[in-house]
């Protein structure tokens, strides 16, 4: 009995072992046929499968232009003619192996599905972006074969996509108000969202250190609001570039005027058409941030009256708003926001709204007239008449206004879109919430991406369920996440890349995906850190 029992517990040791040993196993990531342990499609799709068959494009594959969906055809067959040395194409269908695309009303809108059978390539969408979004995974299955080198032929493991995105408003933020950025840049930088099907990009375009949008009618915002001198944080850079070029300041921003160095620059009318148009080709929605009343010394340099004071300042936390109180000083507000609604023609504005000091308004004798006069019981309730007021002037021109959460310490309008940051206010999403109002999600610990960028934010950002972290009432009510990125301390193309590569690739999945898993990820991403690399893209060791 003794060595029955013997037999018995070593056996259900062994069996203990097996059972602990697989449940540690790493989950299985599919092969792609290619030598390599990934598909490397960023962002994960909703459901992929391998069929263990394969296909080989070479002279005898016929692309076929599609009528549907003119653009990403083009898109498409650039991506052919990149990626094999000959191949043929057609308007009609022809026998043989192909590429085509189908439109299908049925599937749901920015969804697509994609085949690689042994009969060829086929791509399904409902609507041109569906379309587009599939050529971004077709292009990141091919690097994943090619690494972006032309073959005689191409083998690939042939697989069917079935996919959608996750949250509508799938965002990226850029502070270009700190630190300024090119032109040619921002085009770069939409590149890279929309090969990780990005479609919103937020320009934080004014803010107190220089108002980066040129404005016909008021002059001075760039003859004046556009330049300063080198404030703190361009003193943190410069102590910085001793040690790392990196953080030299952009020679291209600095000029000498009347003795004295300045830096700045600004958009003109020309160049963000240029960004709004190339950003509307690759499906993204380029959104204008005019932050008011705080944030607004560039602009109350130039044009004084806008403060209580009279001058530019600084309070026990923040810069001098503008003067809500005083009638100028709001209609020329509302007149630099319909120069900005000329512009841009999104949806979407920002009017920010965040970190206002209100001391001046408090000594101010015009806003204790104007709280009267309106039966306004506190100066936060200034706040609020104006976030209302400005609200008002902006849905009559058709858009839809966001503002960041500190709106929500007063009364809100349900139609304003909220955009959560503070992550030290842990009421205001459900304030929001039961308020009516949508909520972006950009969150300061995790989803500010100019924080330092090591392993543990890309994890915590990876992993973040939002359904463990806030209850249905408030789930319910965002319409998507956003990365932020402020360049206080970004002062070089350099930096920037150092700091939102893989978190850029991570907050995809996170806004796209419909799991995340930090192992399937990490394999994945070893394609796109050779395909940045290749591309010259700064990255980490």
């Amino acid at each position: 009995m003794k060595s029955i029992a013997r037999y018995v517990n070593v056996s259900i040791l062994i069996l203990m072992m097996a059972l602990f040993a697989n449940a540690c196993k790493k989950p299985t990531v599919p092969s792609s046929g290619n030598g390599i342990e990934t598909h490397g499609i960023i962002p994960l799709p909703k459901q992929l499968d391998f069929s263990g068959e394969k296909i080989i494009l070479d002279q005898n594959f016929t692309f076929v232009r599609s009528k549907e969906f003119p653009a990403v055809s083009q898109l498409a067959e650039d991506l052919i003619k990149s990626s094999i040395s000959s191949y043929k194409s057609s308007e009609d269908i022809p026998q043989g192996k192909n590429f085509q695309f189908i439109s299908d009303k049925t599937i749901k809108d920015d969804s697509y599905q994609l085949s690689v059978t042994s009969a060829g390539i086929q791509i399904k969408a409902g609507n041109e972006a569906g379309a587009f979004y599939a050529v971004q995974s077709l292009k990141q299955y091919f690097w994943n074969s090619t690494n972006g080198q032309k073959q005689n032929s191409l083998e690939l493991a042939c697989i069917a996509i079935v996919d959608e995105p996750k949250y509508d408003w799938r965002g990226f933020h850029l502070d270009v108000s700190r630190h300024f950025f090119t032109k040619e840049y921002i085009l770069k930088i939409i590149d890279w969202l929309s090969y990780y099907k990005f479609n919103k990009l937020h320009l934080h375009l004014t803010d107190d250190q220089g108002w980066r949008i040129e404005s016909k009618k008021f002059p001075l915002l760039n003859e004046v609001g556009s330049w300063r001198t080198f404030d703190s944080n361009d003193s943190i850079c410069m102590r910085k570039a001793k040690s790392n070029s990196d953080f030299e300041i952009d020679p291209r921003f600095i000029k000498v005027r009347d003795g004295k160095t300045m830096y700045g620059g600004y958009y003109t009318r020309e160049d963000l058409a240029k960004i709004i148009e190339y950003a509307k080709n690759h499906f993204i929605e380029v959104i204008p941030e005019i932050d008011m009343p705080g944030h607004m010394s560039a602009a109350i340099r130039a044009y004084p009256q806008l403060s209580c004071t009279g001058s530019s300042g600084w309070g026990k936390e923040f810069s001098y708003p503008i003067c809500p109180c005083n009638n100028e000083a709001f209609d020329l507000a509302s007149q630099i926001w319909d120069e900005v609604a000329e512009i841009f023609p999104s949806k979407y504005v920002h009017i920010g709204a965040d970190e206002v000091e209100k001391d001046t308004w408090k000594s101010s004798i015009l806003c204790q007239d104007f709280m009267k006069t309106n039966n306004l019981t506190n100066v936060k309730e200034i706040q609020s008449f104006f976030v209302e007021k400005l609200q008002k002037h902006l849905e009559e021109k058709g858009k839809t206004v966001i503002a960041w959460d500190d709106v929500t310490e007063d009364k809100m309008d349900s139609q304003l879109k909220i955009m959560y940051w503070r992550d030290w206010i842990k009421d205001a999403p459900a304030k929001a919430a039961a308020n009516g109002n949508e909520i972006i999600f950009t969150r300061w610990d995790m989803f500010y991406l100019s924080s330092p960028n090591t392993d543990e934010s890309l994890k915590n950002l990876l992993e973040f369920d939002i359904r463990k972290a806030y209850p249905a009432e408030v789930t319910s009510k965002i319409i998507g996440f956003q990365g932020c990125v402020w360049t206080e301390e970004i002062p070089s193309e350099a930096v920037f890349e150092l700091q939102i590569f893989p978190r850029l690739q991570a907050l995809s999945e996170v806004n796209w995906s419909a799991n995340n898993n930090l192992y399937s990820f990490n394999k994945r991403m070893e394609p796109h850190l050779r395909f940045l690399r290749a591309n010259n893209v700064h990255m980490k060791n």
